[in-house]
């Protein structure tokens, strides 16, 4: 087999065995079902998915479907073209992928083979998705994602809330898709070409108003799926009621694709033409992810439903890595990446913690689990280093991501937005901290009121098994050892400043898919040394604790009592924002569209 032919065997592997499934899933045993649907997973992570990642390393693979390559430079067929970042990334999908169905393993045995369809159909997708090199495809593979999500999220029919956040999710995000398919319209229209590489040689430095309105609408779309505030309601609604191995994927993957999806889309696509606007585009976009992080860090202090609080902290971060891109460094690339896989770790082991407690309590409820995780320390221990790992703590490999991403925003000169990415990141594990010190030791006050969106404070378990699987807990554990196992690695810094620096080498790709030039090896790159970054990373922990602290014993002091009372009234403009109606969100997604066009046009004019 040629390395070429792995490309498409990857996207393959998943979606034939959601097909075996579905045609055979009615009359095979569930565990036959749920043994086909892991080993195919196993397969897509290691075969497929792992070793094209390391054929990619040594030179781009390209594999034209068809055999219809390039004629005198002009793409007449579809292409997966796999550097080292979008193999990595389709790698991390399918290995996040295998371990939600490893979680699943005692997870909806009442029912039939559709979940497990549907989330292969999913991981087949993303990592087509992270594959290809056509624009149409790439958002035709985002809607694939998109629509097994849909059904997932409302996988319970029965419970009115699971069909409320599925359709808050359906329509969100299909407004968001309509800006992007217009994008993709407006560019087929000037460059006649859907080829990534062959549309940025079709612009070169021609910035006219149609190619920034292109830009713009094909990135608030993708910033749409990433959960961007104001368009990140969605989110929070379809967490809250999805089942847990979704959600795994959502916040450990789905979102980040968001953010991938944007950096790819400016880096292959527009990045000549608007390379003249660099600057004015970064401000929009640090903008919008600073505001994103902020806001999503202070709605999670706000949650007691412990999902809700989970994908508040995945809005947060979601903002730190819209932040690390619109840096539009090489650095700030490799530390996206990175940053990338260790907060897809930590969440999914922090959703997976989430899913043992409402299969085993009935409930998610943080007022309602008071003090009830006494009597789980290997729970408890798990929730406890996942709220550091999201502070950044260096022993975990969000620490990593984060010294590169502050590195390259010091190079840049914006040496404020460490600091602000470092009270996001403290003020998320102290949410998980705050809960964690209720539900496992009594802590903090009693809380009589409920947030404007509240869900119910009882809910079905997803399992019969109403005990503590050691299949679940095991799961958890490994990606929170695999969090720090990655720290330790040698060239956990070279190897993603590497591959950054093909990445944004779109002169290189251009040879390689229109004439066959070979890439080569990856560009030499310095490892960066970690341990100027360890006084963030140890003071965004410690920050995180004395949050954490403050939340659980605070109203004792009469001084910080009547400080709580001083930001009441912002506090309550953000619950009634969060209101549950789903043309409340629409509204939202127009006002920020609208924000995001207005201000990339007046930059981008020089009006501002």
């Amino acid at each position: 087999m040629t390395a070429s032919a792995l490309a498409p065997l990857a996207f393959a592997a998943p979606l034939t065995a959601a097909a075996v499934i579905a045609a055979l899933g009615s009359v095979l045993p569930r565990r036959v079902t749920d043994l086909i649907s892991i080993v195919a997973g196993m397969l897509t992570a290691t075969i497929a998915c792992g070793l094209l990642t390391a054929v990619a390393v040594n030179g781009t693979v390209i594999h034209w479907f068809g055999g219809w390559t390039p004629r005198h430079g002009v793409a007449l067929g579809i292409a997966f073209t796999v550097d080292p970042i979008g193999g990595a990334l389709a790698t991390f999908a399918s290995f996040l992928t295998l371990s939600a169905l490893v979680f699943a393993w005692t997870y909806y045995d009442h029912g039939g083979p559709e979940m497990h369809t549907l989330m292969l159909v999913f991981a087949s997708a993303l990592i087509g998705f992270f594959l290809t090199g056509d624009l149409f495809n790439l958002f035709v593979f985002f809607e694939l994602m998109s629509v097994s999500a849909y059904a997932l999220t409302a996988f319970r029919t029965e419970d009115d809330s699971a069909v409320l956040g599925a359709l808050s999710f359906a329509v969100v995000n299909s407004i968001g898709a309509f800006l992007v398919l217009i994008g993709i319209v407006m560019v087929y229209a000037r460059t006649g070409a859907l080829n990534m590489l062959q549309i940025a040689h079709a612009l070169a430095a021609h910035a006219d108003p149609l190619v920034i309105v292109a830009f713009a609408l094909i990135a608030f779309g993708f910033l749409v799926k990433a959960s961007i505030v104001p368009v990140h309601f969605w989110l929070t609604e379809a967490h809250a009621v999805a089942p847990t191995p979704l959600c795994v994927l959502f916040s450990g993957i789905m979102v980040q694709a968001g953010i991938y999806a944007t950096a790819r889309v400016y880096t292959d696509v527009f990045s000549g033409a608007l390379a003249p606007h660099a600057h004015q585009i970064r401000v929009v976009l640090l903008s919008f992810g600073v505001l994103t992080a902020v806001v999503g860090a202070l709605m999670c202090m706000m949650q007691q439903h412990l999902k809700r609080l989970l994908a508040f902290s995945t809005v947060s971060h979601s903002g730190m890595m819209l932040c690390a891109f619109a840096l539009f460094s090489t650095r700030g690339l490799a530390g996206l990446v990175a940053y990338i896989v260790g907060h897809g770790l930590v969440k999914g082991a922090l959703f997976m913690c989430s899913g043992v407690v409402l299969n085993h309590w009935s409930t998610l409820d943080v007022e309602m689990l008071r003090g009830r995780l006494r009597r789980t320390p290997w729970l408890v221990s798990l929730f406890g280093a996942g709220a550091l790992a999201l502070a950044g703590l260096p022993v975990f490999a969000t620490f990593v991501g984060k010294a590169m991403i502050d590195r390259a925003a010091d190079e840049t000169g914006l040496a404020w937005l460490p600091f602000v990415l470092l009270f996001a990141a403290a003020m998320t594990a102290a949410a998980v901290l705050r809960a964690l010190g209720t539900m496992a030791f009594g802590w903090g006050p009693k809380s009589d009121s409920q947030p404007a969106q509240s869900h119910p404070t009882t809910e079905a378990p997803e399992s019969s098994d109403t005990g503590i699987p050691v299949v679940m807990l095991g799961t958890a554990t490994v990606l929170l050892a695999a969090c720090v196992a990655l720290t330790f690695l040698r060239g956990r810094t070279a190897a993603p400043l590497s591959a950054a620096l093909r990445f944004v080498d779109r002169q290189a790709k251009f040879a390689f898919t229109m004439h066959a030039t070979p890439t080569g090896p990856l560009p030499h790159a310095a490892p960066q040394a970690l341990h100027d970054a360890l006084p963030l990373g140890i003071a965004a922990s410690a920050l995180a604790l004395a949050i954490a602290a403050w939340a659980l014993f605070g109203s004792r002091a009469r001084p910080v009592w009547k400080l709580g009372r001083v930001f009441q009234p912002f506090r309550n403009a953000l619950q009634l924002a969060h209101s549950g109606i789903v043309t409340d969100y629409v509204v939202w997604l127009t006002a920020g569209a609208a924000v995001f066009g207005l201000a990339m046009a007046a930059f981008t004019a020089g009006m501002l």
